[in-house]
């Protein structure tokens, strides 16, 4: 029984200590050097196309890094995944003079006179003494002497700088930083509010109003009660024999045209702008459409919320996409005291984008609610549930 419970302890110990183990290698995996050196090699290659064309031969002469944070083999790995980068990307000739060979040792330099103690440490002696460093790279025909610094920083992690410099004017011809844990920047919406202007024209062709119509003769007197109209026209309910006229809810068909003209404000909802949401305020003016029969002219005010989507691709020219469907919802009310009334619509349509600024936009219109309003003088106008018209639309 005690060997089970000894046996059972060592075996519970040992995998705890395994899946710690697992979870430090799948740690040290996303943390290692040839995972950090990947990540900087993804974004140093596309940038050595644009190394300068008059450097085609280079030799890596100094590395400045810490030995507390860095081995001898990390350095040599590092060294030869940059070499790698630069042949294979920039099309260079990596050469390695065993001068220019950097390490890592104490040297001593001195002549009769005086004695110098120098800190090797990721340097040659040739970068120690410029005039040797020039003979050197005349000697092996060296055009681009090859700097890098090493450095370890949380959350960088792994930060690699390389600069190129010329062996006889000491100009760096070029210079990158990398870093193989770059900041994570979270993706933020495009504030790119718009605001829109458009004039539009709007038919009903089955749009009616009702004239509630009363006239009498002189000295008649008016039937309010209707009593006479199916007994005879011109006979009052008081038995007077009064004749007089009595016309109501006259039916009379007319379509109407509506002019408008709106204001849009909208925010996008999306990272690419193919989705917005506004709000609208407009104005219209209503004209019969056949002024002989009839003569009915009025001002309307609405306010909306519209919604826009995409449907097609993003042109580059007009930095917006050619084609939009939108729904606008508003509520129409008429001005002055003397109309009752409002009207609930909704806007379906299509919008064209002509260019940056100028666009078409064909809609219908769908009566929601409360399609009559009524006037003081007892006439009522009634939409029809339907219609249709267009908006050329200025967009800044």
């Amino acid at each position: 029984m005690k060997r089970t419970l000894t046996f059972l302890l060592l075996y519970l110990l040992g995998g705890w200590g395994f899946s710690n183990d697992a979870t430090a290698q799948l740690f040290t995996h996303d943390q290692g050097d040839p995972y950090m050196v990947e990540k900087i090699q993804e974004q140093l290659n596309p940038e050595l196309g644009d190394f300068p064309v008059s450097v085609r031969r280079v030799a890596i002469y100094k590395i400045n890094y810490s030995a507390l944070r860095f081995t001898n083999e990390e350095i040599e790995y590092i060294r030869a995944e940059m070499e790698y980068s630069l042949r294979q990307f920039a099309g260079l000739t990596v050469l390695s003079p065993p001068e220019l060979e950097p390490n890592d040792k104490l040297k001593i330099v001195g002549n009769d006179s005086t004695l110098q103690i120098l800190n090797m440490q990721g340097r040659s002696l040739a970068d120690v003494s410029p005039e040797m460093l020039e003979e050197i790279a005349y000697k092996y025909g060296v055009q681009g002497l090859v700097e890098l610094s090493l450095q370890r920083r949380e959350p960088e992690g792994l930060v690699i700088g390389i600069r190129v410099m010329n062996p006889q004017s000491r100009e760096v011809v070029w210079s990158k930083s990398f870093i193989s844990n770059p900041p994570v920047v979270l993706p933020t919406l495009d504030q790119g509010s718009q605001y829109l202007l458009t004039f539009g024209v709007t038919s009903r062709g089955s749009d009616s109003w009702y004239r509630n119509q009363y006239a009498n003769t002189s000295g008649a007197q008016i039937d309010t009660t209707g009593a006479g109209a199916g007994a005879g026209a011109g006979v009052d309910s008081t038995g007077n024999g009064s004749n007089f006229v009595h016309q109501a809810d006259t039916l009379l068909r007319q379509a109407l045209t509506d002019f408008s003209v709106t204001f849009s404000y909208r925010q996008p909802l999306d990272l690419r702008n193919s989705a917005y949401i506004g709000f609208t305020a407009g104005y219209h003016v209503l004209r019969s459409t056949n002024r002989d029969v009839t003569l009915f002219d009025m001002s309307l005010f609405d306010v909306g919320l519209v919604y826009y989507q995409a449907i097609s691709e993003k042109v580059p020219d007009i930095d917006e996409y050619r084609v939009v469907f939108y729904s606008r919802a508003n509520v129409q009310f008429p001005l002055g005291n003397n109309r009752q009334g409002e009207v609930f619509m909704l806007e379906p349509g299509l919008q064209f984008h002509l260019s940056k600024n100028i666009g078409l936009s064909v809609f219908g219109n769908l009566m929601l609610a409360g399609d009559t309003i009524k006037l003081s003088n007892k006439d009522r106008l009634t939409y029809n549930k339907s219609g249709f018209g267009f908006h050329a639309v200025i967009r800044f």
